[in-house]
């Protein structure tokens, strides 16, 4: 069995990289950290194996041992970390444990300057992630999850083994002499996994020997039109953040899009900017139709308190930096400028209830009409920065700016610090 061929087709290089290897002491995973093994001389590379304990069976300290056994004896480096049981959730407990032990990995990475972390899904998983994500969702996106070459927290995780069978990894422990641990629970009926695992797909292999190979072969197609669709999505105008909570977009954008191309291409860019897989209804999202904008948000913040500012120091709002300046900031970005009576005391917050603003001709108008004149929606509105000179609004970000101005006053430049 060759694992060198994995990075040589996916121009993977290896020398002087450090490559960890999550190994739960499994014969899957002890298998790929041989097979690493077998090609680390050759291909000049620092191997890391990383074992968390999550401390969840009884028996759970022989992975541990059977490990530490085979690092030791092949003089590979070895981080063990346990799940303390204090913090174990009632409930979720293997999304849980999912999160924490990649959470793990992610940090052993970066401790050690990682270039690679690898698992050792193989091919029968990947079915069974199919079927699984299949009856939960539908969504060819979550079907395809399991990747040989993919990203967690800006790091590359790689799964070399996919195109392997069980029953070959098996083997090759056999061969090698391998000692591994089998977990017990796997062999219950208690979660949907295991089901699969024990009924429907030994059904599916006796009707076809090569379903693995089809599974394999439906996560290439998906790959590669989920590469066309990112490609083509890429190609239109993107969203842009919009007063740090949420992204604006252009209607006009997407015109030439249908209704479900339109919800593709925010399921896309939803996945891009955090990660999260949504269905057609945006799940946690908001996506608001305003004066010609799209825009999307997740969760809004607390509305901001008023604070007091002064001139030539930074300041802090909805989680963006702001500098208030009686001068231009070239290596500031200029969000923009008003003018404001002498000696009155500067106030940032959000613009209160029916507020009304002077404008040039000496008339006033109400708050709302401006903002809807800037085509920002209602729910929005509070989060624009708003700045009052005294009592008097003076300033509110993409929305106002006084114009009014005689001797008394003074001209200010409002910067963000980015």
């Amino acid at each position: 069995m060759q694992i060198d061929n994995f990075f040589k087709e996916n121009h993977l290089p290896l020398i002087d990289k450090t490559l960890v290897v999550a190994v739960s002491g499994g014969p899957d995973s002890l298998a790929l950290l041989d097979l690493l093994y077998q090609i680390k001389k050759q291909c000049q590379f620092k191997l890391i194996s990383a074992h968390l304990d999550h401390q969840l069976r009884s028996d759970s300290l022989e992975e541990e041992k059977v490990i530490t056994a085979y690092c030791k004896n092949k003089n590979i480096q070895l981080v063990n970390e346990i799940w303390p049981q204090n913090i174990h959730p009632v409930t979720g407990i293997e999304a849980a444990a999912r999160k924490y032990r990649y959470n793990f990995l992610v940090k052993v990475m970066q401790q050690n300057q990682g270039d690679y972390l690898l698992t050792a899904h193989h091919m029968d998983d990947l079915l069974e992630n199919i079927l699984l994500k299949f009856i939960r969702s539908g969504y060819p996106s979550e079907m395809n999850s399991l990747k040989p070459i993919s990203k967690i927290q800006g790091m590359t995780l790689l799964r070399p083994l996919l195109s392997k069978k069980k029953e070959d990894l098996l083997l090759y422990d056999h061969k090698r002499q391998i000692s591994y641990v089998i977990d017990k629970t796997n062999n219950e009926d208690d979660t949907l996994r295991n089901k699969l695992r024990h009924h429907v797909i030994p059904l599916l292999k006796k009707e076809n020997k090569q379903v693995g190979r089809n599974a394999l072969r439906f996560s290439q197609q998906v790959s590669l039109l989920t590469a066309i669709a990112n490609n083509s999505f890429a190609q239109l105008k993107q969203p842009e953040p919009f007063l740090g909570i949420a992204y604006r977009l252009e209607i006009s954008a997407l015109e030439d899009l249908s209704n479900e191309e339109k919800t593709a291409f925010w399921q896309n860019f939803i996945w891009h900017k955090w990660h999260e897989r949504v269905n057609k209804d945006l799940a946690n999202f908001t996506l608001i139709v305003y004066q010609g904008f799209f825009y999307l948000f997740n969760k809004l913040p607390a509305l901001p308190i008023t604070q007091k500012v002064n001139v030539g120091q930074k300041f802090s709002f909805n989680n963006r930096k702001f500098l208030l300046s009686l001068k231009s900031e070239e290596s500031l970005k200029l969000i923009g400028q008003f003018v404001a009576e002498n000696k009155k005391q500067i106030r940032v917050g959000s613009i209160r209830p029916g507020t009304k603003l002077l404008l040039q001709n000496g008339n006033h108008a109400r708050s709302k009409k401006k903002f809807a004149q800037s085509s920002i929606p209602n729910i929005l509105r509070p989060y624009c920065l708003t700045i009052y000179a005294g009592d008097k609004v003076v300033f509110i970000e993409r929305t106002y700016s006084n114009q009014m101005v005689s001797s008394n006053e003074t001209n200010y430049f409002l910067y963000e610090d980015i």
